[in-house]
């Protein structure tokens, strides 16, 4: 492990293995004194970002959980202390706050849940299909 980690997530956006977890202090590791996001790399964990102190400080305490998902090039983290959503950004690098949400939380120690996908839709010929060639380069599949 890259240092002390709690909230540690796993998720895998473009086929990659990302790591985010909260970065404990030596002495108390149940404390986060920061957040970072890590790649694997063949079987070495890359730090690829890291969550800029003025960021972190908007979160208030940090001495609880977090939790983060990812999709694509973006990793989207947040703390029961806070209701707005951070967002890291893989391809610029960038930290970011994300648009105004307008849920409210209830209680003090929800979080937002849900998680990240891609919808997607894979068209393959249907093994009762038979396909007819028209003498151009057009194709149809007739239904037996």
């Amino acid at each position: 492990m890259p240092c002390p980690l709690t909230c540690g997530r796993f998720m895998n956006p473009k086929e990659k293995l990302v790591m985010v977890g909260g970065k404990g202090k030596h002495d108390r590791p149940g404390i986060i004194k920061g957040i970072g996001i890590w790649v694997l790399s063949g079987k070495e964990w890359q730090e690829t970002g890291r969550m800029p102190h003025k960021f972190f400080q908007g979160f208030g305490e940090f001495d609880d959980v977090f939790a983060s998902s990812g999709t694509d090039d973006l990793i989207y983290i947040q703390s029961y202390g806070c209701p707005a959503l951070l967002v890291f950004d893989f391809n610029q690098k960038q930290w970011k706050w994300s648009q105004k949400c307008p849920v409210t939380k209830k209680f003090p120690l929800q979080l937002f849940t849900g998680f990240c996908f891609e919808p997607r839709l894979e068209i393959a010929p249907n093994s009762h299909c038979v396909p007819h060639y028209h003498g151009t380069d057009k194709l149809e599949f007739f239904t037996l």
